[in-house]
């Protein structure tokens, strides 16, 4: 997979990041979604109510992770409840959703496995295709006799269900977007080796959306707060992001208190700037997509 922004050498490989020495582990999760801290994935939103089960059915509701309607213009859905019917035969069913989120289908006799559902978004031209999340989701295999109800939430952060130990080095572990890092100790558009920063310097990345975020809401500034830790890989990463485009800077301050800013390379001239530009991109990644802006080299100016 490729998918949330990072500083603790980190290697990103197809489906997973893998840690490495060279930062402190120990920060936070970066991040909170506009409104406050996210809802934990797997539980309801403040306020929301319970699906309806009704005898039978199928039924439920798509939010947004604080409950409210999605609308975004042009968003598709796919909710799948799978089993096997009275008669022995296998099935997938596929519920329309209405655009208040809500969907109800009348199923068979029968046994059914929890369902799933994924939303496939447009922003800035291109589509992306999330898993949504299940609140309080439906355990084992139920009869379709009582009626199956199961609700879902888009969320833009926040951790992922059955994470024991959450990583903010490990993009697998949250909802959010990603901004691959790697620190150069040769720049290629002077040709010259630059110095590398001090074991235990601070780094302050920050964050300034350039468009809304991908559910059509005003993003904010976002500052994530990390230790450089020498001898490392150089590979790093800024996770849980609230997928918009960024503009990137960040400042180090040495353990002696001075600071340097930090030169990032330009995606569109490969050139070290004080700022850089990232865009949303969707990469394919098992059954869905995912958001992953290009990588960026940095290095101490």
């Amino acid at each position: 997979m490729k998918a949330r922004l990072w500083i603790c050498p980190v290697l990103l490989l197809v489906v997973a990041v893998a840690g490495a020495p060279g930062c402190d582990r120990t920060a936070e999760p970066v991040a909170a979604p506009p409104g406050g801290q996210p809802a934990r994935a797997g539980t309801a939103p403040a306020g929301a109510p319970a699906p309806v089960t009704e005898p039978g059915h199928f039924t439920g509701r798509v939010t947004l992770a604080d409950g409210s309607p999605i609308t975004v213009p042009g968003v598709e859905y796919r909710v799948v409840i799978a089993g096997v019917t009275a008669v022995g035969e296998s099935n997938t069913f596929q519920p329309p959703v209405g655009p208040d989120g809500t969907f109800r289908l009348r199923l068979p006799p029968g046994l059914f496995k929890p369902p799933y559902g994924t939303i496939t978004v447009p922003f800035e031209g291109k589509r992306y295709s999330l898993w949504l999340d299940p609140v309080d989701p439906v355990k084992g295999t139920r009869e379709s006799a009582p009626g199956i109800a199961q609700n879902f939430v888009w969320r833009l952060t926040g951790q992922k269900p059955d994470v024991r130990n959450p990583d903010v080095n490990n993009a697998t572990h949250w909802f959010g977007s990603t901004i691959p890092l790697i620190a150069s100790e040769f720049r290629n558009d002077i040709g010259q080796k630059v110095a590398p920063l001090p074991d235990g310097s601070k780094i302050a990345w920050t964050l300034k959306p350039t468009s809304k975020l991908i559910d059509g809401s005003e993003g904010k500034p976002l500052t994530v707060e990390r230790t450089w830790r020498a001898g490392g890989s150089g590979f790093d990463a800024l996770n849980d992001l609230p997928a918009a485009n960024y503009e990137v800077s960040a400042v180090a301050t040495l353990p002696d208190g001075s600071t340097k800013t930090l030169l990032l390379t330009d995606l569109e001239d490969r050139r070290y700037k004080p700022k850089a530009r990232v865009t949303l991109q969707p990469e394919e990644a098992l059954h869905h997509y995912v958001y992953l802006p290009r990588q960026v080299s940095w290095a101490a100016e």
